[in-house]
Parts: C-alpha cells; sequence; structure tokens
C-alpha cells in the first residue's frame, strides 16, 4: 500500500465517523434549531402539496376461515388433496 492511499483511507474513514456521529446525534434527538427549521419546512412541503395516492380497489375481499375451521376440499392444494388420497388408499 501506499502512503496515498493510506491517507485516502483514513480521511474516508474520519468522514464516515463524524457522518455517524451526526446521525446519532440525531436519533438522540439533539436537532439544532437549524436542522428543526429544515424538518418542519419539510414536513410542510409534503402535507401542503398535492399528494397522489394509489387507486384503493372496490372488490370486496374473499371470506376467510376462521382458525381451526378446515378449507373446503376444492380450496385445498392439489398437493394435499393427492397426499390424503393416498393416505386413504393405504
Amino acid at each position: 500500500m501506499s502512503v496515498e492511499e493510506v491517507e485516502r483511507i483514513m480521511d474516508e474513514t474520519q468522514d464516515a465517523i463524524e457522518y455517524q456521529r451526526q446521525i446519532d446525534d440525531m436519533l438522540a434527538g439533539s436537532l439544532s434549531q437549524e436542522d428543526e427549521d429544515a424538518v418542519l419546512a419539510e414536513l410542510e412541503a409534503i402535507t401542503q402539496g398535492d399528494v397522489e395516492l394509489p387507486e384503493v380497489p372496490e372488490d370486496e375481499l374473499p371470506d376467510v376461515p376462521e382458525a381451526g375451521e378446515e378449507k373446503p376440499e376444492t380450496e385445498r392444494p392439489r398437493k394435499q388433496q393427492q397426499q390424503q388420497r393416498e393416505m386413504l388408499a393405504v
């Protein structure tokens, strides 16, 4: 390794440590007034903007059997039906 590579790695490591400190400070709730103002401005822009939401399906959902209830024979997977037939045949 050359001296330049070592210095580059040390600089990148120092940058990463500083970035991690910033994240730790944010997570700890110690935002500066400037950071808090920026966050509130972004929230305001998001809530005041025209947000396009996806369309909600209007079809009704199928009935789901209660816990412990068996599914009708037609709803069981084919492999499970085949295994049951084989067990009955034996």
